[in-house]
Formats: structure tokens, C-alpha cells, sequence
């Protein structure tokens, strides 16, 4: 199955550029740049990072985001990120990152805008299509601050821009304060990718789809939890980004067999899977797609199903979208 899934056509709609950085790559630059990390962790960067929580992670997240801004990192970031990609056969990705932090930590919005122009140029060359979701990090920036869509509204956003998202640690911080920057950002055309449902309960999906209009669902792993609101994503066909050994290490299940994926299938739920963070949760995309099927019962036609599902739930240009549907309608001839 290893082998089908990796030559699997693929693409990708939950990933975040700043967490898609490996143990090796923190290191180095660390190193590079002589960053202290003693509040971080006791001793050495571990080979591999653990999380007892959210909180955790987002301490650990923060430091590695931190060594992105010196001048070339983040071209570095997405460039090694599209060459594990294009390895895995994935031939379209939409990259969630957090203008707000880079902007935190002294990086001038034109270097951003350029870095991450750049690293797509060369996603392109990989045969990896790249567009951005710039997201809201709702534990860091309050409601009334509106950094973010003040730049979205800015001359100073990159090319390929399809979204503004929400992201964060959900406890404590809902997503119904951001309507009115969701409201802006779609008057300019973009469209709304919130998280909800991962580490708040079936109410959070509710105020992402009632409040902010979204139009896919970061996680939204428990909106099993609330059959009606299950039943409006049903009717409505908003997809759920799923992305199983994200919620293992972040706690929001305790064993990767109990995980909802199958259930949000069976219950008529659109979704896909992802990876979330694979840098610091030590995975990719096909490792992803082999625990759905060890571990959750995911077959090849659903498989299949799932992406040809989520090229069409995806905002690539068209002409993206049907080169990969080809791609699959030929992988399917050959392959099953």
C-alpha cells in the first residue's frame, strides 16, 4: 500500500510553512545564528519533538518560527518543504502561514512578500504548486488589533494569496470576534479557512461556519459531537482538513485507533487528510495517508475518492485542478 500511496497523485490543503521545519533544519539555524533555546528545552535540541499539550507545542512552535526571520530562512522553509512534496508526489499544496509572528519579529512585509514569492518560484520548479492562506493566530492577535487583514488590504501580499485563516490554541479565544476581519478579507475575494473543532468542542466548528462563513474547516474533528451541526456540514459539503497524528500529539485523541476520521466519512462528511505540522511532528503526507489506512480502515477507493474530493474542495486555477484530476483519472486506469 506504501508504495500505491506514494505514487498516488496528491495534493495537500492543511500544512503550515512555519511548521513544516524538521529537528535538522531548527538546529542549523539555531546554530547559525547562535539563537538561545534554553527556555525552550533543557540542553540539546532533541532529534525529535514532543508536546504535553498545546501550550507546549506553541512554545516550541514560537522558537522555530523565531529563527525565520533572518534574511533567506523563509525562502529556505519553502523550499525544502516543496521538496519533500514533490518526492511524495504531491502536485498541489496550500500553505497556511502567520504574517502577524514574522511581522512580531522585526520582519519588514516587503521581505516577506519576496521570500515567500520566492520560495513558490521554486516550488514551480518542482512541479509543486504553491498557494498561500495568511491566517489570524488567535492566541496572539486579539480581535481588535487587525493586523492581519490591514495587511491583506496592503499592496504587500504575495502572489498566489487564496485565503485568511484561523489558527491557535482555541481554549479561550473563539472565533465569532473575527467576523469582521473574515468580512473584510472576503470583500477582497479571499476565501475563509478557519481551524475549529480541534481543541474546542463542536461549538467552535459552529461559530467558523455560522460566524466567519468558512468554507473548509481546519480539523473540525469534533463536530462529531454535535449531530446537527454534523448533518449542516453534510448539506452544506464543507470539507473537514483531518490530520491524524496532529490531534495524537496534541492530546485531541488519546490513541491514533480511536481517532474520528472513519466515523466523519461514514456520517457523510466531506474531508481529506493532512499534516498540519509535519517538521515538528515528525510525519508527511504519506505517512499520513498509511496510518488512515493501518490504523482507520481507509481503502484505496476512498483514497482516491478522498483526493479527487479535495482537488475539487481546493483554489488552485483551473487549469491546476484539471491537470491533476487527469492525472488521477490515469493514475486510477493503471493502478486499481
Amino acid at each position: 500500500m506504501s508504495d500505491w500511496l506514494l505514487d498516488l497523485p496528491k495534493v495537500e490543503l492543511h500544512c503550515h510553512l512555519e511548521g513544516s521545519m524538521s529537528s535538522a533544519t531548527v538546529k542549523a539555524l539555531a546554530t547559525a545564528h547562535g539563537a538561545d533555546w534554553s527556555e525552550v528545552w533543557t540542553g540539546k535540541i532533541p532529534d525529535h519533538f514532543s508536546f504535553v499539550d498545546f501550550p507546549d507545542f506553541g512554545r516550541q512552535y514560537l522558537f522555530g518560527l523565531s529563527l525565520l526571520k533572518r534574511e533567506g530562512a523563509l525562502v529556505t522553509a519553502v523550499d525544502d518543504l516543496a521538496a519533500q512534496l514533490a518526492e511524495q508526489n504531491v502536485r498541489y499544496v496550500e500553505l497556511t502561514t502567520t504574517a502577524y509572528s514574522h511581522f512580531l519579529n522585526g520582519m519588514p512585509r516587503e521581505q516577506y512578500r519576496d521570500e515567500l514569492d520566492e520560495g513558490r518560484r521554486r516550488a514551480a520548479e518542482r512541479g509543486v504548486e504553491v498557494s498561500w492562506v495568511i491566517d489570524i493566530p488567535r492566541d496572539l492577535e486579539m480581535p481588535g488589533e487587525g493586523v492581519t487583514v490591514d495587511y491583506l488590504e496592503s499592496a504587500l501580499t504575495p502572489n498566489g494569496l487564496i485565503g485568511i485563516g484561523l489558527g491557535g490554541y482555541e481554549v479561550g479565544f473563539p472565533a465569532a470576534p473575527y467576523a469582521d476581519q473574515f468580512r473584510r478579507a472576503k470583500a477582497l475575494g479571499l476565501h475563509a479557512l478557519p481551524h475549529a473543532g480541534e481543541t474546542e468542542g463542536a461549538d467552535s466548528v459552529r461559530q467558523a461556519v455560522v460566524d466567519l462563513g468558512a468554507e473548509r474547516v481546519g480539523h473540525g474533528v469534533r463536530v462529531l459531537e454535535d449531530h446537527e451541526l454534523t448533518q449542516r456540514l453534510v448539506d452544506t459539503g464543507i470539507m473537514c482538513e483531518v490530520c491524524p497524528t496532529s490531534n495524537l500529539l496534541l492530546g485531541v485523541v488519546d490513541d491514533i485507533a480511536d481517532h474520528p476520521l472513519q466515523r466523519m466519512i461514514d456520517a457523510g462528511l466531506r474531508v481529506c487528510v493532512n499534516t498540519d505540522d509535519p517538521g515538528w511532528f515528525d510525519t508527511d503526507l504519506v505517512t499520513e495517508l498509511s496510518i488512515a489506512s493501518e490504523e482507520l480502515s481507509v481503502g484505496r477507493p476512498q483514497h482516491l475518492a478522498m483526493q479527487r474530493d479535495a482537488t475539487a474542495a481546493c483554489f488552485a486555477p483551473a487549469d491546476v485542478r484539471r491537470r491533476i484530476v487527469e492525472e488521477l483519472d490515469v493514475f486510477e486506469r493503471a493502478r486499481t
